[in-house]
């Protein structure tokens, strides 16, 4: 038995080994080459007309984005000034991804001077006429949801500046289609245009605000709108009033940029 053990031992020992499969050579993934970002080529701006509820023919410049769904933002100007006044942040807005921008005239000022009276000039305006201005962005938010607009922005956020925030809270009250707002020198009531009352309703909207510090009512009434969103307003050094403390400050007209991609959902890469 002892003997056959061995035998069988010493016969697997001196067997030839199976040969061992041999293994392929490894394969170098290819690198992939680094991608240039796409550049977008949004369309050229365009002058726009439309009216108000209240028979005032608004004229504004659309600048549409790369891709028509992209969030918008519609810019109303302070007192005795223009849609001109927002060429910084527009040319900001329009980097990539870019987002649409609707600047408006309001009424009374630029070119959006005639009503179903005939011609209106805001130096005439009493506190009834200032306080109609809310209509003017409300008829902007109707525009821009139209198919006349040539956009189909999923999210449509305004800025406005010194009264033109007035104009843009009030708005924002009756309109739920303006998802976020941002106030730059806001006032408690200029020219008897109430703007704390409507943000009452407003507390689950984004929101922003800048101001000066030696703008005193308008530090008061942005710390207000503040509390009631929950947020924090971005009190700068100065007296700077409205859109001029973009050059004042720049860090002001980043914090705006940043704010507005963000709740566009547009934050450049």
């Amino acid at each position: 038995m002892r003997k056959a053990l061995c035998f069988v031992l010493l016969a697997a020992c001196s067997s030839d080994p199976a040969p061992r499969a041999t293994p392929p050579e490894a394969v170098e993934a290819p690198v992939a080459e680094p991608t240039e970002p796409v550049e977008e080529t949004p369309p050229e701006p365009r002058v726009v007309r439309f009216t108000t509820s209240d028979g005032v023919t608004i004229v504004g410049e659309l600048a549409p984005a790369a891709r028509p769904e992209a969030g918008a933002v519609i810019l109303v100007h302070q007192l005795g000034s223009s849609r001109s006044e927002w060429a910084p942040l527009i040319e900001r807005l329009h980097a990539s991804p870019s987002i649409t921008t609707l600047a408006i005239d309001m009424r009374g000022h630029g070119e959006s001077t005639t009503g179903t009276s005939g011609e209106i000039e805001f130096h005439a305006f009493d506190h009834e006429a200032w306080a109609q201005t809310q209509e003017d962005v409300l008829a902007a938010v109707a525009f821009l949801s139209s198919e006349e607009s040539g956009v189909r922005p999923a999210r449509i956020s305004a800025v406005g500046s010194s009264i033109g925030s007035t104009a843009v809270v009030a708005a924002a009250a009756r309109e739920p289609r303006l998802a976020s707002f941002a106030v730059i020198s806001p006032g408690r009531a200029y020219h008897g245009f109430d703007s704390l009352t409507p943000m009452l309703d407003l507390g689950s909207r984004g929101f922003f605000a800048i101001v000066s510090r030696d703008e005193t009512e308008g530090v008061e009434t942005a710390q207000a709108m503040a509390r009631v969103t929950g947020t924090e307003a971005m009190v700068v050094d100065g007296t700077t009033h409205g859109v001029a403390v973009f050059t004042a400050e720049p860090a002001t007209l980043d914090r705006l940029v940043a704010f507005l991609r963000t709740d566009l959902g547009a934050s450049a890469p």
